[in-house]
């Protein structure tokens, strides 16, 4: 009931204020030349984002449809933040390479203080702290660092086989979920690689560890995505309530985890090639990129910027450390599966393309004469990176990406 006046009253106070500022949010663009999107009542879109009739990726993708012939942008408001969205490939270059410094802070509506480990995540960091925490966790992501926990993901594809193979012998011809089920295989790797623990989620599926991830990465529901209104509209007020982002017992759960885990490898001098060990060298300055590295990148990644390659002295705490496993779990958790998914489900329906893969996974694997795939081999199977770059392409993870404008910038004079 209390919800249910918040809303009323909140609500209320929205079509006050939107209705009696239209006018001066629509002439803010147009008298800089920006030509400012179709007028709509902000207690519409918040109640069809709430209720789940609306997603934030159909809002902006509807905003982004209104650019038209020759325009490059078009501006909108989220609640009273101007924002522009930004269509030409040369001017999202101008902004993402030649004045990145100009935007390399995301808007963040949970602070540290609001939720600790939301908001001390590289993902909401600002300013030099971002900075900071980028060069430190870079070298986590080196070619070396990489072909280390190789092998622990491929622990987990042998895992899964093992498990099709048993179910298949033992029940005949099986039918799966894929997307439940790559979310399971998705969750073990992350498992393995950033928290330093093996599961397996297929055999054991209401393992603690599967169920907790599960918890913290679902933003689904209205009661959900209304605390995630709230947080955006009003975070103050959110903090001053006690309401936290990430839920609770879930949230200590991981924290635990990965505390017990760093204190444990301290004691016993134990030495994993993990995300968590990677941040204990890194929280001891002892995290730095390798001399001869020169083979890192190959067609399938990409150079580090320069951002990445600047180190940090800083000192890291324990919740900070915590905070990026915590945000290795968010960022994987779903994307990997979504995007699993949707390359099976182009593989099953282009069988010419199906083939092709099948071809170069059968090539690789009679060179390695019955060995487990290798981080070299895996880099040299050119035909499945490139169509895992088209799923990608045309299924992104990430269909969403914001900058806030730190320094004055001059977009088209």
């Amino acid at each position: 009931m209390i919800w249910l006046v918040l809303i009323i009253v909140i609500g209320a106070i929205i079509f006050h204020f939107t209705s009696k500022k239209d006018k001066e949010k629509r002439e803010f663009f147009e008298s800089r030349g920006i030509r400012v999107n179709k007028p709509q009542s902000m207690l519409i879109t918040m109640f069809k984002l709430i209720s789940g009739q609306m997603g934030i990726v159909e809002m902006i993708q509807g905003i982004y449809n209104e650019i038209e012939g020759d325009q490059k942008v078009i501006g909108f408001w989220d609640g009273n933040t101007p924002v522009i969205v930004l269509k030409d490939p040369d001017v999202v270059k101008n902004f993402t390479v030649k004045e990145f410094e100009h935007f390399q802070d995301r808007k963040n509506f949970i602070s540290e203080e609001i939720d600790p480990l939301f908001g001390n995540s590289l993902f909401l960091l600002r300013e030099q702290k971002w900075r900071d925490m980028r060069s430190t966790l870079s070298p986590a992501f080196t070619g070396s660092k990489m072909r280390q926990m190789c092998d622990l993901i491929v622990e987990i594809g042998m895992q899964m086989v093992e498990f099709i193979h048993k179910e298949t012998k033992d029940k005949g011809l099986q039918t799966y979920e894929m997307r439940e089920f790559l979310s399971r295989v998705g969750h073990d790797v992350i498992a393995t690689c950033a928290f330093g623990i093996k599961v397996d989620s297929l055999t054991h599926r209401e393992n603690e560890v599967y169920l907790a991830g599960k918890a913290l990465s679902d933003f689904k529901g209205f009661g959900k995505m209304l605390k995630f209104m709230f947080f955006r509209i009003s975070p103050k007020l959110m903090y001053a309530s006690g309401v936290k982002m990430s839920p609770p017992k879930e949230s200590k759960f991981f924290r635990s985890l990965v505390t017990d885990s760093m204190k444990l490898r301290e004691q016993q001098h134990i030495v994993r090639p993990d995300m968590i060990h990677l941040l204990m060298e890194a929280q001891k300055g002892k995290l730095n990129h390798g001399t001869s590295e020169k083979d890192s990148a190959g067609f399938a990644t990409v150079d580090e910027s320069s951002v990445g390659l600047k180190k940090s002295d800083r000192i890291w705490t324990e919740t900070e450390i915590v905070a990026q496993c915590f945000l290795f779990l968010l960022a994987g958790f779903e994307s990997i599966s979504a995007s699993l998914s949707f390359v099976v489900y182009e593989i099953g329906i282009n069988p010419e393309i199906q083939n092709k893969v099948y071809e170069e996974v059968k090539s690789v694997n009679d060179e390695l004469k019955g060995e487990r795939i290798t981080y070299e081999k895996l880099q040299k199977m050119k035909y499945l990176d490139m169509v895992i770059s088209e799923a990608l392409r045309m299924y992104p993870p990430t269909a969403v990406v914001d900058r806030e404008c730190t320094l004055n910038s001059t977009l088209n004079n």
